[in-house]
């Protein structure tokens, strides 16, 4: 070979090696079995409801997910679940400091949102209290998926399922009776029950406490308590949770009135909870012992409406005592 043609080889040779070194690898994985852990994904009419994010089989994020199409139980296109509309919601964390329409007003408002909505970052999946709006039945939806590989639409990636509205929370149910003038020795009553009754109206709670006859005790006379606290443990009444209206007394309940479009009732906890705590002295029932119910519960939106209203009446019913 002459030795002009060897030069021109062997820099072809170079060339070549440093151009197959140099060559810049593919960037990101896509995956093809993209699913949710929480299908179907099911949540009553009104509440808030999020799944974790989707699964990504191994794909490169960040992810990013757009919802796409969404169709009813007959496979007909809708938009039943993207329109928008005006709900609560929080601007700020709510603590019983923020104990006057005023303080409280900093921290709720309300904004236009879609009933369902999937989280751009991941793909959560998010229920919102508009849809107390919405039709219950299933759903179905595809999404897109993409990132720095590229984007692929994923049909039918799970169900929605709405079911009706539960508007109450019944959180904690109890009584006991103790002797008078002392606080160590309590039986456990579980004959004792609570209930709850919603009707159109004022947005006002009325809680009540009966014997077992249905006769109620007059909390205007005191025949119906605060419990107070030891020091082994802090006790709430249910004023503490809502301070925004004065209570008032009358001859069969206690009655309080709550703000407009609140998202839910009441909007925070005490020592982690909810929880009232009242007492009938013992000289107003026929066992002659104290009586001391205890209950917690929440209010949520009723079907067509995302907000707390109304008027609820909470009846605690003392099935073991009659009132004397």
């Amino acid at each position: 070979m002459k030795p002009i043609i060897k030069y021109v080889s062997l820099t072809m040779c170079v060339v070549g090696f440093f151009t197959a070194c140099t060559k810049k690898p593919e960037e990101g994985f896509l995956g093809n079995k993209f699913f949710y852990l929480s299908n179907p994904f099911t949540g009553a009419k009104g509440r808030v409801v999020t799944s974790v994010p989707i699964q990504a089989d191994g794909s490169t994020y960040p992810l990013t997910v757009q919802l796409r199409a969404v169709r009813n139980r007959a496979g007909q296109p809708t938009d039943a679940l993207t329109k928008l509309y005006e709900i609560p919601i929080y601007k700020g964390e709510v603590t019983v400091a923020d104990s006057t329409p005023e303080l409280l007003a900093t921290k709720l408002g309300t904004g236009m949102y879609a009933p369902f909505n999937v989280n751009s970052n991941g793909g959560r999946l998010e229920l919102t209290p508009a849809t107390a709006f919405v039709d219950t039945g299933t759903y179905d939806f595809d999404i897109e998926v993409s990132n720095i590989k590229g984007a692929k639409t994923i049909t039918s990636v799970a169900k929605i399922v709405l079911t009706p509205t539960v508007p109450f929370q019944l959180i904690r149910q109890f009584a006991n009776s103790s002797a008078p003038n002392q606080e160590t020795v309590f039986t456990t009553q579980s004959n004792f029950s609570v209930t709850s009754e919603r009707k159109d109206g004022p947005n006002k709670i009325i809680i009540k406490f009966i014997d077992k006859n249905g006769v109620p005790f007059n909390p205007k006379t005191g025949e119906v308590l605060p419990r107070v606290s030891v020091p082994t443990g802090l006790r709430y009444q249910f004023k503490t949770f809502a301070p925004y209206y004065q209570e008032e007394k009358t001859d069969t309940a206690l009655v309080y009135s709550y703000p407009e479009k609140t998202p839910t009732f009441p909007l925070y906890v005490l020592n982690n909870a909810y929880l009232s705590s009242y007492r009938i002295p013992s000289t107003f029932n026929d066992l002659n012992m104290n009586i001391n119910p205890e209950f917690a519960f929440r209010l949520f939106p009723t079907d067509g409406v995302p907000f707390v209203s109304g008027t609820w009446i909470i009846t605690n019913k003392i099935n073991f005592a009659t009132r004397k």
